[in-house]
């Protein structure tokens, strides 16, 4: 009898400890959607970069606590990421410039010709804008303006969760066009519609008009400032650049991927343009880089795939 005693205690430990478990997988989940619930209603939306990214690896961490032992792997595979792109945010607050020496005219001008002779943002405006008065659409274009600062972040996550190839594919190429809209913003500082001396007077910026009626605040960044803040990186719109970038990357995910991301990248750009964001040339510009650079890194990932192979095959 006293060789059983350690099998009748041993008996109701293991479903103990696997109702804990069960517990923790399922509450730290509810924890963490209650504790960012509580945070915006408190602070705001965390749209600066640093908090967002805080809150999508919190929220990854949360709803992997299963596999705890891979947290480790994501900090490796985001914070250099992170590292990269608030590299990114310091060098763009660096080159920016008096709003007079930056261009403008070349952009008004592309845009009037391709309107038939003025400048889109005026002309929707003129139309639809009435700032006593403000109409759904002028909410939805907020909402639209607005999915910039998440989208991009929470397919990452999406994907680190589905597949990690696929995620270190989809991180190279969201720095490599973030990279590279710098480097235009360096050599080419562009004034967006509301800012430009030939457009201003009749242009209003509608998204920021739309989120003090809304009374909506954001929670404020670790390191951003002032300082960073480039008001003439207009060329290109990475606002317009993302949302194609993403449509390239899933189009091989199905028609009604594609067709939804092809949704979402008109109405993005349409949110710039008759907010006031972005002139169309701008878009126009951001389009073709998100393209350029998709089948550049398609192919650098294509040529380190083959020699990978031909390495290992050695």
């Amino acid at each position: 009898m006293a060789l059983g005693h350690p099998v009748e205690l041993a008996q109701p430990v293991a479903p103990r400890r696997r109702a804990l478990e069960r517990a923790v997988v399922v509450g730290a989940p509810v924890v963490y959607v209650v504790a960012l619930g509580i945070l915006i209603a408190s602070w705001g939306l965390p749209v600066a970069r640093d908090q967002l990214f805080f809150w999508v690896l919190l929220g990854l961490a949360a709803f992997s606590v299963s596999a705890w032992r891979t947290w480790g792997a994501m900090l490796l595979s985001w914070l250099p990421w992170l590292g990269l792109l608030a590299a990114y945010d310091e060098l763009r607050g660096a080159v920016s410039v008096d709003p007079g020496h930056a261009h403008v005219t070349a952009q008004i001008a592309v845009d009037k010709w391709l309107a038939g002779g003025v400048v889109p943002t005026e002309w929707l405006q003129r139309r639809l804008w009435s700032p006593l008065h403000l109409h759904w659409y002028d909410y939805a274009v907020w909402a639209v303006y607005m999915t910039h600062f998440f989208a991009v972040w929470l397919v990452a996550a999406g994907l680190w969760r589905s597949s990690r190839r696929r995620f270190g594919e989809y991180a190279v190429l969201t720095v490599v066009l973030t990279l590279a809209a710098f480097v235009v913003y360096w050599r080419y500082p562009a004034q967006p519609p509301w800012l430009a001396a030939d457009t201003a007077p009749e242009v209003t910026r509608i998204v920021p008009t739309v989120w003090d009626h809304l009374g909506v605040s954001s929670m404020s960044s670790v390191y951003e400032n002032d300082a960073l803040v480039n008001t003439v990186a207009a060329m290109p719109s990475l606002h317009a650049a993302y949302p194609l970038m993403l449509l390239l990357f899933f189009w091989r995910s199905g028609r009604g991927v594609r067709v939804g991301l092809a949704a979402y990248t008109l109405a993005m750009a349409y949110a710039l343009v008759y907010g006031g964001e972005h002139f169309v040339a701008d878009i126009v510009v951001g389009w073709a880089m998100a393209a350029l650079v998709f089948a550049v890194v398609a192919v650098a990932l294509r040529a380190s795939a083959r020699g990978v192979q031909w390495y290992r095959s050695r």
